[in-house]
């Protein structure tokens, strides 16, 4: 993935998760209800960021272990 793709996806994740908060605390209350949404609003909007982060980890880590 490149630079700019890792990027944007943060971006993302950051506005997600303060939408979450938002949305959880302010709107719904931060009740049941409040935490469900939120917990689904950061899996879309973090979810895809931490993958890509935890996939280039692997491919860094690979990169190192060939090295002599």
């Amino acid at each position: 993935m490149t630079k700019s793709g890792f990027i944007i996806k943060a971006i993302i994740a950051l506005i997600g998760c303060f939408a979450a908060a938002y949305v959880g605390q302010e709107l719904l209350g931060g009740e049941a209800l409040g935490f469900i949404a939120g917990g689904a609003i950061l899996g879309v909007t973090a979810g895809p960021f931490l993958m890509a982060l935890l996939r280039w980890r692997k491919e860094r880590d690979a990169l190192r272990a060939k090295q002599p």
